[in-house]
């Protein structure tokens, strides 16, 4: 297997991405339920919408 690098630019926004105060709060309640409706009820609706 041949070793590859990565491009130094890479390299730098990968590390600048990897740092704790670069990712961000986890999600809220209104963003769960926006997952929840958009992700798993909306298709669901769908879903039984199409077998009518």
């Amino acid at each position: 297997m041949t070793k590859q690098t990565i491009h130094p630019e890479l390299e730098r926004r990968l590390a600048e991405l990897e740092r704790p105060e670069a990712q961000g709060g986890g999600f809220g309640v209104s963003d769960w339920v926006w997952l929840m409706a958009l992700g798993v009820v909306g298709p669901a609706l769908l879903l039984v919408w199409g077998w009518q």
